[in-house]
Formats: structure tokens, C-alpha cells, sequence
């Protein structure tokens, strides 16, 4: 079962981590040495108990791209989100 609360907070957090945000912030996809994803375009963020799936770019719903990184449980997923907020505050200094 998906976190739906859990899910909108956090992508909430990850949107209005600072009063001005960054207008790129590149965080490298785990185990993936090819691709990054630009946080500020991140639409949501779906932390799960197999997976978290992150939906970003495009400018209407539907029109961009997602991404799901397995994981072996939703403590790891919520590692994975970790990593995403810390990076966005980083952006944002």
C-alpha cells in the first residue's frame, strides 16, 4: 500500500526547502551511473514499500518522465528521499 500523505508532504518539502530555490539542481539516480535528475522539475515523489517512482519535466501532468528505483523496503525508499532533500538544500544555499 502507497503512502499518499506521505508522498504529497514530502514532494511538498522538497519544493519549499528555501525561500529561493534553485533553478537547476542535478541528484544522480542510485545505481545508475548514466542519469540525474533536475530536482526542480520533480513533480512527485511516491515512496512504496518495493520502490519509490519519481515523476518529473514536462509542463502538463502526464507529459514527462518517471523513474522507479527499486528498494528492499519503504526505510529504504524514505533513504532514497533523504538523499533527494539533502541534495535540494544544497541546491538552495
Amino acid at each position: 500500500m502507497r503512502a499518499t500523505s506521505f508522498t504529497i508532504a514530502m514532494a511538498c518539502s522538497l519544493a519549499f526547502s528555501g525561500a529561493q530555490a534553485a533553478t537547476f539542481c542535478a541528484w544522480k539516480i542510485p545505481n545508475d551511473d548514466k542519469r540525474w535528475i533536475n530536482l526542480t522539475v520533480v513533480q512527485y515523489i511516491d515512496v512504496g514499500d518495493e520502490d519509490v517512482r519519481i515523476a518529473f519535466g514536462g509542463g502538463n501532468l502526464g507529459s514527462g518522465y518517471d523513474i522507479r528505483i527499486p528498494t528492499k523496503s519503504r526505510e529504504d525508499g524514505a533513504k532514497i528521499l533523504k538523499a533527494m532533500q539533502d541534495a535540494s538544500k544544497q541546491c538552495d544555499r
